[in-house]
């Protein structure tokens, strides 16, 4: 068995901009050009507060996702890969709607989990994976 001798480097990015993260990980990491997002919920980060209904919560994690992305030298344009978890898969559509707008012709891969709840009882969590520009 040959071992690797090519190290590594999982780099984890600050996000001074954004509300700390609500338990022990990070908002993202990157290792190469992959840049991989922790799920967001919609936390406004001036507050520190949930934003409230579904529709807001989808729009501030949006905004956050850029704010995360951009400090990884990346933005909405360079993500290939989501995943949405929803307590309300009646909402779908609406969310459906809302995460058009921010991608233009170009989807990402994606799933959507309907989940029975999430934490601070938001609405949504959206997680993804990018690539740097």
């Amino acid at each position: 068995m040959a071992s690797c001798s090519i190290r590594k480097d999982i780099a984890i990015i600050e996000h001074p901009n954004l509300p700390k993260p609500i338990g022990p990980y990070s908002h993202s990491t990157s290792a190469g050009n992959l840049i991989f997002v922790s799920g967001q919920i919609g936390l406004d980060p001036k507050t520190n507060n949930l934003k409230p209904g579904i529709e807001q919560q989808t729009v501030q994690i949006f905004e956050n996702l850029k704010v995360i992305l951009e400090n990884n030298h990346s933005d909405l344009a360079h993500i290939t890969k989501t995943t949405i978890y929803i307590t309300d898969i009646t909402q779908f559509e609406m969310v459906n709607s809302l995460y058009g707008t921010y991608f233009g012709h170009r989807f990402p891969a994606r799933s959507t989990i309907e989940v029975v709840s999430l934490p601070k009882n938001a609405s949504i969590e959206i997680e993804c994976v990018a690539v740097k520009k």
